[in-house]
């Protein structure tokens, strides 16, 4: 019950709750109604005013277009046009007009050049003769010129003689340097490889002699240390000696017989311990011979003392054997000292000598490496002389070629693609000179006819000014 009236005061307060929401919801719409109705009110109003605006405009056109205005406007527009259309035909005569007088001046321009080149062409006697005289000096020139060219050609020709023997020549020297030089290559080529033999034949006795001091060493430590064990021996062996002396001492003071009754019957009661200890003893010998016995399986005891001697025997043998080697060991050993030692020595003189022997000849050797660095030095700076020289004298033939304006057409058949001057091709250059200086002294004549001078009715210029320019036009 508790529960439904629960639910029911919630479902009255929600239903309060939505009549409240819905009271102020009609009052908003309310005013919202309110406030459109008069927004519409003004606005049909404004609209109402507007049109009785638009009204008055359209009336006040009407009148306009219908009254005097209107036609005085048309007339004028109908003027306006006329003169437009005159003025555009006014203008197309004056562009018309403009294009004449351009072109005409054009002909009078082009006119007055051409009358000003006929006056250029005009050569007065004067002129004329000055001329005349210009070239007959100019001939004179140039024959003291040719004249100058053949004596200068002469002289270059004696002169590439000359460098043709000295070229030659330098040739020569050329490659007897090289002959040298390839000498004087494989002399050092060949000291090189016999310094690299020395160098390693000194480092093998280098190590060999490290390795002969290394065990030299090692022998010397074990020497030493043999030494040290056997001071060490020997003082062990004199102290024990000492400690028997002091007991030998001892024993003989205290074997010294004493009167004495109670160590008498001590020495006697002693004496008969030890009796019974020897008894005791030889039972247990007897004891260990039977068992002896029974193990060897020999019931006589005299065999098994012979078997047992002859065993003792032989075991001495053996350490007499022992010895024996011990002491061949010792003197083989000491022999093989004596020989090491020998080797050693020998060893050291054959070393010495060898180093000396290889001192010198690295001397020897080092003094003839220096004279030859100093003669390839000479050879070089007398070649750099020479390369110098010839590429001067090449660098003057190539001058005479370009100067003399010679044709390389022989020399690109030979050489194809390549006209530089080298060593090599510098006798076809030279022909072509040759060839150049032999052709222009052949061909330098001075023709008489060249001298002869114009009459003046010859140089009078046969056209008419005026039927040119009227031909032109």
């Amino acid at each position: 019950m508790s529960n439904q009236a629960e639910l029911d005061q919630l479902a009255n307060a929600e239903l309060e709750r939505l009549q409240r929401q819905l009271r102020s919801l009609q009052l908003e719409l309310r005013a919202l109604l309110d406030y459109k109705t008069k927004q519409v009110k003004k606005q049909n109003h404004l609209i109402s005013g507007l049109q009785k605006e638009h009204q008055l405009l359209v009336t006040e056109i009407i009148t306009l277009e219908g009254g005097t205005h209107a036609k005085k406007s048309v007339v004028k527009e109908k003027n306006l046009s006329t003169l437009q259309f005159h003025e555009a035909d006014v203008q197309r005569n004056l562009q018309t007009e403009r294009i004449n007088l351009w072109e005409l001046e054009g002909h009078i321009k082009k006119i007055e050049k051409e009358i000003n080149g006929l006056r250029k062409l005009e050569v007065p006697d004067s002129c004329y003769k000055d001329t005349i005289c210009k070239v007959q000096k100019s001939v004179v020139k140039l024959e003291n010129r040719l004249d100058v060219v053949n004596k200068k050609c002469s002289d270059v020709l004696t002169e590439n003689s000359k460098l043709r023997d000295v070229i030659n020549h330098m040739l020569q020297d050329r490659a007897k340097f090289n002959d040298m030089w390839q000498i004087m290559v494989t002399q050092y080529n060949e000291g090189k490889k016999y310094i690299m033999d020395l160098i390693d034949q000194s480092t093998l006795a280098y190590d060999q002699r490290e390795e002969l001091c290394n065990k030299l060493q090692l022998l010397k430590d074990r020497s030493e240390n043999d030494k040290l064990m056997h001071i060490q021996e020997m003082r062990e062996m004199q102290r024990r000696l000492e400690h028997d002396a002091k007991l030998q001492k001892f024993f003989d003071i205290k074997g010294q017989k004493r009167q004495n009754p109670e160590l008498e019957q001590r020495e006697i009661n002693k004496k008969i311990a030890q009796k019974e200890a020897f008894e005791k003893q030889l039972e247990d010998y007897r004891g260990i011979i039977d068992r002896m016995k029974d193990l060897y399986k020999e019931p006589d005891t005299a065999k098994l003392a012979t078997q047992f001697k002859r065993q003792e025997e032989e075991n001495f043998a053996l350490f007499n054997y022992v010895n024996e080697l011990s002491s061949e060991v010792e003197v083989l050993n000491d022999t093989t000292q004596e020989l090491t030692d020998e080797i050693e020595r020998q060893k050291a003189d054959l070393l010495e000598k060898e180093i000396k022997q290889k001192t010198e000849s690295l001397e020897y050797l080092s003094e003839q490496l220096e004279k030859g660095k100093s003669q390839n030095n000479a050879a070089k700076e007398k070649a750099e002389i020479f390369d110098k020289r010839l590429h001067e004298m090449l660098m003057g033939i190539w001058e005479i070629f370009k100067q003399l304006a010679c044709d390389d057409a022989p020399i690109l058949n030979v050489l194809s693609s390549k006209t530089s001057m080298t060593s090599h091709n510098v006798k076809l250059f030279i022909g072509v000179i040759e060839k150049r200086i032999n052709m222009t002294i052949s061909t330098v004549h001075i023709d008489e006819s060249s001298n002869t001078i114009l009459a003046k009715k010859d140089r009078v210029p046969k056209f008419n000014v005026k039927e040119s320019a009227k031909r032109k036009k």
